[in-house]
């Protein structure tokens, strides 16, 4: 196994249950085991609309890097695995055991909150097709630099299996094609006023790459190569996690109304906190976790030096119908 490189993440800036596994096995194939984020940073909708926090006390349209960069100094990602964007599991050819989150991928907690009458939250607006690495935008984004690897072994990389890549061929390969990122409603333990039931929170797992034929558990891309190269065929999970491939939409015509709830988040709750003019906070917890999915497809080893950046960004809306 690769020795463990140290993934320093850069924050550009700050804007603003239990399921239990059956008999699944976690052994993916590839050997990757770090992925260097250069950028992330949270995005909530313009104006005083949308406030986040990391503490659940000091809310901010943007908080300064200096409040939060403490929260990812010196993480290493790894290739791991979940079926509910909760759960992670190492494996791969390292033993299949429980992922620790700061350890073996990225998780941190964010307190949402607004006086608007619109209580639910989404996860919106990706225009990663429309950036570059070197670009900034609006919106929430996965992009990354890419790595230009040369396969020594020939291997199947579909959609179809007259796709075959022949051996000693260069390309560039992109661990955003392999990134998953999940977001787990939470009960708001500051908020006396939040007393649902923990089965009725909402789980979201998202695949940027919008691309399901190259998703979860497929027999082209990485595992062909694998297969081929080590001559051992790994038994593919039949179960699938419940995954997204785009996120919701907002009406063109109202900027508050979401016409789908693909990517609905979370719930804003009442709480007994008024602002300077007396009117009611609303306000929902949340937990992001990222990582690097060990049964996609293009999970090769080569995207271990692959530069990253994420941005996220959420928005109170009104449900779709």
């Amino acid at each position: 196994m690769k020795s463990i490189k140290k993934l320093y993440i850069s924050i550009l800036s700050f804007i603003v249950t239990i399921i239990v596994f059956g008999t699944v096995s976690y052994a993916w194939i590839s050997v990757a085991t770090t992925y260097n984020i250069d950028g992330l940073s949270i995005q909530a909708s313009s104006g005083n609309e949308l406030q986040i926090s990391i503490d659940g006390i000091h809310f901010a349209n943007r908080l300064p890097a200096v409040e939060i960069e403490e929260l990812f100094r010196d993480i290493r990602l790894y290739d791991v695995t979940s079926m509910d964007g909760v759960n992670f599991y190492t494996g791969g050819l390292r033993p299949i055991a429980p992922a620790h989150p700061g350890e073996h991928y990225l998780s941190f907690d964010l307190w949402l909150r607004t006086i608007r009458q619109e209580h639910s939250v989404y996860l919106i607006n990706d225009v990663s097709n429309l950036m570059t690495f070197d670009d900034n935008m609006e919106g929430t984004y996965f992009i990354s630099q890419g790595v230009v690897w040369t396969n020594r072994i020939g291997f199947f990389n579909g959609p179809t299996l007259d796709d075959f890549v022949q051996p000693n061929t260069t390309a560039r390969y992109y661990a955003t094609e392999a990134i998953r990122i999940s977001v787990v409603e939470l009960i708001d333990d500051m908020n006396s006023l939040d007393i649902r039931n923990p089965e009725s929170l909402k789980r979201f797992i998202y695949d940027p790459s919008g691309n399901p034929y190259r998703g979860f558990g497929v027999g082209i891309g990485a595992y062909s190569y694998f297969t081929n190269q080590a001559g051992l065929f790994l038994t593919i999970p039949e179960d699938r996690p419940n995954t997204s491939y785009r996120l919701s939409q907002v009406d063109r015509f109202d900027p508050y109304q979401a016409l789908d709830n693909e990517s609905h988040v979370a719930t804003l709750q009442e709480t007994d906190e008024v602002d300077s003019l007396g009117r009611t906070y609303y306000r929902a917890k949340i937990r992001v976790n990222i990582w690097i999915e060990g049964w996609d497809a293009d999970a090769f080893d080569a995207i271990h030096k692959d530069m990253v950046k994420i941005q996220l960004q959420f928005k109170a809306l009104n449900p779709a119908v």
